[in-house]
């Protein structure tokens, strides 16, 4: 048994690879693996963490799975015989060259962890970034992965959710949000009229919070222009990543009210 252990597999100079040390290696492979797999069903169940609370269980996980597969590297180099503080002293000029090169990654990798060890920005978050909207669908240490209304995926940079003004609409996922249309008629139009045909309008949508005393829909005269007045219709829904649609009927069925009622919405003549 001890011949077979110390069986060489490999040699290159003073450096010899032996059956003990291939078995070394995978020990330590198959016993990180079972760690990540016992956290792993432990988050998942709820057991370190809130059983509702997805997002931070993901970030939570991810992290861990950073943490455990770097330990593995360093101690299966070790078994294998490679030093690691000689490695790393004997390439510092290297690292310090690969440094100045790759300040962007290790920003976004930063950032990463910030991402993931605050639970700010979650998967399934939806969000509003450079004037667009997507939902987050993976968080990884350096970019994370966006997709948009128009079924694109984004990759981004984990920087811009630190640096830069991102809107979380779905931070608080049991929270509605408010959002708006904006509708002109001619000054020909009554008003109060046009109010009404609007409230009747937004008071019909199965998506529109109704009866919330702080968020009712409501409508305002916001502008008068040179040909017409402008109103904004508020309302607060639940579909945040879907809003566009919303705000399209509620445009398709302004139109039709008001064209009901003779009411333009062009310059008069």
């Amino acid at each position: 048994m001890k011949s077979l252990l110390e069986y060489q597999l490999l040699a290159m100079g003073d450096y010899t690879l032996t059956v003990a040390t291939l078995l070394g290696l995978f020990v330590v492979w198959a016993f990180s693996w079972f760690i990540l797999r016992v956290f792993r069903r432990l988050i998942n169940r709820g057991r370190l963490l809130n059983a509702s609370d997805s997002g931070r269980r993901h970030s939570v996980y991810l992290i861990l799975q950073y943490v455990v597969w770097t330990l593995t590297i360093v101690v299966m180099l070790e078994v294998a015989g490679v030093h690691v503080s000689v490695l790393l002293a004997g390439s510092a000029a290297l690292l310090v060259g690969l440094g100045l090169g790759l300040q962007e990654i290790f920003r976004d990798t930063v950032s990463g962890v910030f991402l993931l060890f605050e639970g700010a920005i979650e998967v399934g978050d939806v969000l509003q970034i450079d004037n667009q909207v997507g939902k987050v669908t993976e968080i990884n240490l350096r970019t994370s992965k966006v997709i948009t209304r128009d079924g694109q995926t984004l990759i981004v940079p984990n920087h811009k959710f630190i640096t830069e003004k991102v809107v979380n609409w779905t931070h608080r996922d049991q929270e509605p949000s408010r959002f708006s249309v904006i509708v002109g008629t001619n000054y020909v139009a009554d008003e109060t009229r046009v109010r009404a045909i609007m409230m009747d309008c937004v008071s019909a949508h199965p998506d529109v919070i109704q009866n919330h005393p702080e968020q009712s829909p409501g409508v305002l005269l916001v502008d008068f222009t040179d040909d017409r007045m402008l109103f904004e219709l508020i309302f607060w829904t639940h579909r945040k990543f879907e809003v566009d649609r919303v705000r399209s009927d509620l445009r398709f069925a302004i139109r039709q009210g008001l064209s009901a009622e003779g009411i333009g919405m062009r310059k008069e003549i």
